[in-house]
């Protein structure tokens, strides 16, 4: 057994940012990977993902240590595990580089810690995780289908491969990153940028493969590498020619109130007593964008469009179904829904993804409720998209650990019975779903209208989500008011309307551009869910 060289008390994020790097991937056109590396035994090697690597001869490798930049060689690969060894000729001043590891595996609920870069920006930061349990632990558990089969397409990647399963999931960029235990011992690498519809797919690599990786005698890439970078799409960039800002698809937001200390301490830290080197003055990003909500801090990971979204989707009958309640209210209209554009927004610690169409903010309002907010949303607009963070009671606890089930149904239940305080409401109960993600987590879904209450001329449709773990639930609500005997009129005397034509009459049109707004917003919900599900072998 090896034990690391980090034999602090406790985990200190600075120390190991002294052999924390940033690397970019440079074609001609600019910036095409992200990903995060570390210092392995000298400080001339450096650790990182395979799958960021690229086969184009023009291709170029960066390393980046604070304002500092190196180019690097591929010394050793090990497809089998999607890592690589780099070298550079001439290190950074303060380089630090890890020198041993904790072979041991962490056991199940043990607290671990990820430094890295999310995608590819200036500030590295922690990812404060927790490892889960999933039997057989090994890559395939967490793998999409049509993943699995790219993969054995590419021979490359061992989807048998051992590994450490976490609760909650890594950022964009973080693959490549060094894990470390409460001690500050590296026990594995961190990996991932894989895509299940709105959730992603991360995972730890044990590190006793970094033993195997530094005896390899292969340096030449795999002959399918382009095709492995195409799959791990989420650390994968869209340069634009001449920008080099272009490595995020959406510009982020100046917000860093919860890591803004931690965020200034590791780039001063970084940047001391290196005034003597050149500077690199490009390839950096704005700020992420960060929502903080209770126990949750929602990071904009991605955005989608409802094609690429279903595309990507392990299940995609399950995302689909949201149609059975669509259809019904909206029968007869002809729409294109691939096209609608989605922000998505993941805790890392519950792995937790929420939702917003693209355009409307995710905020805490001023009464402190987690609000889609944006043109023609609020919580008292015609649309509105509402977030509840709530804890377990010990009841709960003990009925979630029994059946899931039937705490979902309660809440359900609840729901409905809260929804009649206010007016007369029914429940679509051929829709409501509950599914699993794998490891006691579940998502439940279902909808609620008042259409049927009469002497009235304002009704709402509601549409609930309810995802819940070992220890929390979190619920979302689309809230759609647009529905008054007008508009319904205005329905039923247009069904049959081709919303995709152009030059639709200003009436038509405004009824297709009420049907779509109310598509993001039940879209939007309905992909309330869990990142790293579990599929079953085949």
């Amino acid at each position: 057994m090896m034990s690391s060289v980090r034999v602090n008390a406790e985990f200190d994020p600075e120390v190991l940012s002294q052999s924390t790097v940033r690397i970019l991937i440079k074609g001609k056109q600019g910036i095409t990977g992200a990903a995060t590396g570390f210092l392995w035994q000298t400080n001339t090697q450096i650790v990182t993902s395979l799958h960021v690597l690229s086969n184009d001869p023009n291709s170029k490798i960066i390393v980046e240590f604070g304002r500092l930049k190196r180019k690097a060689i591929v010394k050793a690969v090990l497809p089998s595990a999607d890592l690589v060894l780099l070298e550079v000729k001439k290190p950074i001043a303060g380089w630090q580089p890890l020198l041993t590891f904790k072979e041991v595996k962490p056991k199940y609920k043990a607290e671990v810690s990820a430094l890295g870069f999310n995608r590819g920006s200036i500030g590295m930061s922690t990812r404060e995780l927790r490892k889960g349990f999933v039997t057989p632990e090994m890559l395939q558990v967490l793998l999409p289908p049509d993943a699995v089969k790219n993969i054995i397409r590419t021979s490359q990647l061992n989807i048998k491969l051992p590994i450490y399963y976490l609760d909650g999931s890594l950022l964009p960029g973080y693959s490549g990153s060094p894990i470390v235990n409460i001690q500050g011992e590296l026990i594995g690498i961190g990996n991932g940028g894989l895509e299940n519809g709105a959730s992603s797919v991360s995972w730890v690599i044990p590190a006793a493969n970094l033993n195997t990786l530094v005896k390899s005698k292969t340096s030449q890439l795999p002959k399918y590498q382009n095709e492995l970078n195409e799959i791990f799409s989420v650390d994968k960039l869209s340069p634009e020619k001449g920008n080099t800002a272009s490595l995020q698809s959406t510009p982020f937001d100046s917000n860093l109130s919860f890591l803004g200390s931690l965020f200034t301490n590791l780039f001063n830290h970084a940047f001391a007593k290196q005034n003597t080197e050149m500077p690199n003055k490009g390839d950096y990003l704005s700020p992420l964008t960060e929502v903080n909500y209770h126990q949750f801090n929602f990071i904009k990971v991605k955005s989608r469009t409802y094609e690429q979204l279903l595309t990507s989707s392990g299940t995609p009958t399950n995302m689909k179904h949201v149609f059975t309640l669509f259809n019904h209210v909206f029968h007869g209209y002809k729409v294109n829904y691939n096209k609608y554009v989605f922000d998505i927004y993941e805790d890392g610690r519950f792995g937790l993804n929420v939702v917003v169409p693209q355009g409307v903010e995710l905020v805490v309002d001023q009464d402190e409720f987690l609000v889609a907010q944006g043109n023609m949303f609020c919580r008292i607009c015609d649309y509105g998209i509402q977030y509840h963070a709530r804890q377990l009671t010990h009841d709960a606890q003990q009925l979630i650990r029994k059946s899931p089930e039937s705490f979902l149904n309660t809440v359900a239940n609840q729901q409905w019975l809260d929804l009649n305080e206010e007016g007369d409401y029914g429940e679509y109960s051929d829709f409501r779903t509950i599914e699993s993600f794998g490891g006691q987590r579940y998502v439940l879904r279902a909808a609620y209208s008042d259409f049927s209450e009469p002497f009235k001329n304002q009704f709402e449709l509601n549409y609930l989500t309810a995802a819940t773990n070992r220890d929390a639930w979190f619920q979302a609500q689309g809230i759609l008011n647009r529905f008054d005997n007008n508009f319904f009129s205005s329905l039923n005397k247009y069904r049959g309307t081709d919303c995709t034509a152009n030059n639709l009459p200003l009436t038509q049109a405004t009824v297709c551009s009420d049907i779509e707004t109310m598509f993001t917003v039940i879209i939007s919900v309905h992909l309330t869910s869990f990142s790293n599900m579990f599929f079953p072998l085949r």
